[in-house]
């Protein structure tokens, strides 16, 4: 019994050893829907979950920390790109509606980070091709744009789009879909998988360079909405057409899928 005792009491020590140890920062965000969030620089996995709040909450996957050397006591770590101002790595700065938010770590140190964004906010990532990272997104209502060199996978999104990577793979799911705006995804280099409402109106322009084209919708009774231009590239209308939704790839396939 005391042997019980003694492992119960050394298990919540290690629970609360790791509550006190977790870190997370939180940015208030007013009027959601008129917000854009500006994220850049992520040196790890980018993690973002859209959710009913108002309030944008980094969490850093991992809690290791860089050994802090001895002589560099007392003292606080300095950064070439500004200045960690939230205690997890990051420079925030709040200018109007918009928050821009930077990882300040070096690429040589790699640092994954979930963020929870309210549902309605745009977002805007841009990473450069020395962070090794992929992004993903999910339930997101409002528009998104992301610059990438490595793999952007998107599911419960309702856009507008404008994607770009150059070398990775780009997989969008859709809830639903904004209408009005075009929508334009990009990928040099890897394949493109995207998952249209059935009933989707929209103008689409589709072209693989190098690959091929693959799709469940029904282009049998389009012919005359359908327009090749070169071997892989064709123009059409779905439902009647609608806003241009545009889809290219250099070196890879699209496949282009019928959702509900």
């Amino acid at each position: 019994m005391k042997t019980k005792m003694i492992l119960s009491g050394s298990i919540f020590a290690l629970l609360m050893a790791g509550s006190l140890t977790a870190q997370e920062y939180k940015v208030n965000v007013e009027n959601a829907k008129n917000s854009k969030l500006s994220l850049g620089s992520f040196t790890g996995d980018l993690k973002i979950e859209g959710y009913a709040g108002n309030e944008i909450i980094f969490s850093p996957v991992s809690e290791e920390e860089v050994k802090v050397p001895d002589r560099a006591k007392g003292l606080k770590p300095v950064y070439g790109g500004g200045v960690d101002n939230t205690g997890v790595g990051l420079s925030v700065e709040k200018n109007g509606s918009e928050i821009s938010i930077t990882c300040l770590l070096p690429f040589t140190n790699s640092k994954e980070y979930t963020v929870k964004v309210p549902e309605n906010m745009s977002i805007e990532v841009n990473s450069e091709c020395q962070y090794n990272n992929n992004i993903y997104i999910n339930g997101m209502k409002n528009e998104i744009e992301i610059q990438s060199c490595h793999s952007i996978i998107l599911k419960g999104v309702t856009g507008p789009l404008v994607l770009s990577t150059i070398a990775g793979d780009i997989e969008v799911t859709f809830s639903n879909m904004a209408s009005g705006k075009p929508f334009s995804i990009n990928s040099i280099s890897g394949e493109i998988d995207i998952t249209l409402p059935a009933n989707i109106a929209a103008d689409v322009e589709m072209s693989a360079v190098s690959g091929r084209m693959y799709s469940d919708f029904d282009f049998s009774n389009k012919s005359k909405d359908m327009n090749q231009i070169g071997g892989n590239e064709l123009n059409t209308k779905l439902n009647g057409g609608g806003a241009k939704f545009s889809i290219v790839t250099v070196s890879g396939n699209i496949y282009l899928r019928k959702g509900v």
